[in-house]
């Protein structure tokens, strides 16, 4: 519950203006429900004393435009809500994703991916809910039954204590009723799933069950668990109806106890009374309801919170100030081990400089990707230090790392936008229409608008690599450090060829570190030294020593 009012506190601190403006239209809402009765009293006094046909028709109709008043605020509080709550979980998706991106890698992805998906879409509306709906609604309740007890007692205190412990009666009885009913209808659904595993199990044995003549068997298992079952929904409806019709029966009984009491004679009441106490008692009863109702939907949903808590608190990476263009990147005896013990690379020490191009080769699961994941800063070493011009990988700014590491790999997902926007994203500056639509021409690819869908799923592979190559061209001049990652798997022979004439250029001019894995290469490129990993050992060999097969 302390996590739940912390979240408020910081939605009503953050969007201060939008919860006043709720909290004013719950008030005006409150004091038109509480005037109702009152005002009633008051109106059929009045006219029981004059007998004026006048003064009723005013009165029906100004009850008629009060109604009607009260459907538009209404509207006006619910959108007010609606406000209220979107803003708050606009900032909180946006401080959960925000989170995630300033947080390891290596800590995100020990994170269920199906868990991280259902927490920033269901438990993210979930906290919506309580925050944009239930919990004002709540403070409204109270309001409208505080007010309505109030005015009551200041009619008629006797009355007062007796509705309030009428409406104490019915919220025990509720509450119990949501304890019985969970609780056989937990039963019921456990005796489903002993039944769903059991046809699951009598589809895995049908072969032995139509040639072990065991029909009979599975047959008298069926009718058991089907017996079973309807014992426990007859139970389960038994229980489902009584308790339905108990509380319905109580607030029925309420009323014709509190009408009969209130139309004494000898208690010196009026009609006007009989309808005052009636209206404030059915007020009061509705909103407790209202009001444990959404306690419960509150209640349900604190996983929910703590879901969503557990995103926004990830440890975030650490960073620093620095943001000099470097020229050595070394890895001084660095060891990585992935959750659960494997060793994705171990005691690793190599020193790699601007005007070196290096191929990355083994085997797969041999810690390439590691390797490639501790030098973007993906993976923090487990230990050892990744240095860049001798300062600490971890002192750089991360924008610093992302501007002059340039890391391209086969799997990469693609934005879900139109060509020319993609190409304008990941250039790092807008580009004009006509000069993507250039672009996409040279590189072979339509120029219609085509938007790219399943993060690049919807395309060919021929597709997914001619827009990588494209990426690859508009960001290789700002990028002092280029890493490709099987960029060429999957091309045909003039695309590959335009990959491989790109990669001799730039390692001719010398001036970019270029990490490449590629097995369809051969000696096409002008390496100077092979990084071959094994079983997460590194081992390096000039170009004139090369003995290591791709």
């Amino acid at each position: 519950m302390n996590l739940i009012l912390r979240y408020f506190k910081e939605a009503v601190r953050r969007f201060p203006r939008q919860f006043l403006a709720s909290m004013a239209l719950i008030l005006v809402i409150t004091a038109m429900d509480t005037f109702v009765p009152w005002g009633l009293r008051q109106y059929i006094d009045q006219v029981s004393r004059r007998d004026d046909y006048a003064v009723l028709a005013l009165g029906i109709g100004f009850f008629a435009c009060y109604l009607l008043v009260k459907v538009f605020i209404k509207i006006a509080w619910y959108l007010s809500l609606d406000r209220f709550g979107g803003a708050y979980i606009e900032e909180l998706s946006l401080s959960a994703e925000r989170s995630m991106a300033e947080a390891s890698y290596a800590d995100v992805e020990r994170l269920d991916p199906a868990v991280v998906r259902n927490i920033l879409y269901t438990d993210i509306f979930n906290v919506f809910r309580v925050i944009g709906h239930a919990a004002p609604s709540m403070l409204g309740a109270l309001a409208v039954i505080l007010a309505a007890l109030g005015i009551s007692f200041f009619c008629e205190p006797r009355m007062t204590v007796l509705i309030l412990l009428a409406a104490a009666f019915g919220l025990l009885l509720s509450w119990l009723s949501r304890k019985v009913l969970s609780r056989t209808a937990g039963r019921t659904n456990a005796k489903m799933k002993v039944h769903d595993a059991w046809c699951t199990q009598f589809v895995e044995m049908l072969p032995l069950i139509q040639t072990g003549g065991l029909l009979d068997y599975y047959q008298g298992k069926t009718s058991a668990n089907l017996r079973d079952f309807i014992d426990t929904a007859i139970r389960e409806d038994w229980h489902t109806i009584f308790w339905t019709e108990l509380l319905s029966g109580y607030h029925t009984l309420f009323s014709i106890a509190l009408s009969a009491l209130l139309a004494i004679p000898a208690a010196g009441n009026s009609v006007a009374n009989l309808m005052f106490f009636t209206m404030v008692s059915s007020l009061i009863m509705d909103q407790s309801r209202l009001l444990e109702s959404h306690f419960q939907q509150v209640m349900k949903m604190h996983v929910s919170f703590a879901h969503v808590e557990v995103l926004r608190t990830l440890p975030k990476r650490q960073t620093g100030d620095e943001t000099a263009p470097f020229s050595t990147a070394a890895l001084r005896d660095v060891s990585l081990t992935y959750p659960g013990g494997t060793a994705a690379l171990k005691h690793v020490t190599c020193t790699m400089e601007r005007g070196d191009c290096i191929r990355l080769s083994g085997p797969n699961g041999s810690g390439k990707s590691s390797f490639i994941k501790l030098l973007t800063g993906l993976y923090p070493p487990d230990a050892g230090e990744v240095l860049l011009d001798g300062i600490p990988l971890p002192c750089y700014r991360q924008e610093a790392l992302e501007r002059q590491i340039l890391s391209i790999s086969q799997d990469e997902r693609l934005l879900n936008e139109t060509f020319q926007d993609y190409l304008s994203l990941i250039s790092g500056h807008p580009l004009e229409d006509e000069q993507a639509r250039a672009l996409l021409r040279q590189a072979g690819l339509p120029e219609d608008g085509r938007t790219i869908r399943d993060n690049g799923g919807s395309l060919s592979v021929g597709q997914r690599k001619k827009l990588l190559l494209l990426k690859l061209r508009l960001r290789l001049e700002e990028a002092p450090v280029v890493i490709l990652d099987e960029l060429t798997a999957g091309l045909d022979a003039e695309t590959a060829g335009q990959v491989f004439a790109l990669i001799r250029e730039t390692a001719a001019d010398g001036d970019k570190l270029l990490l490449v894995i590629d097995h369809t290469c051969g000696d096409e490129l002008p390496f100077t030294r092979e990084f071959h990993f094994e079983n997460g050992e590194l081992h390096i060999s000039e170009p004139q020593e090369r003995n290591v097969t791709p």
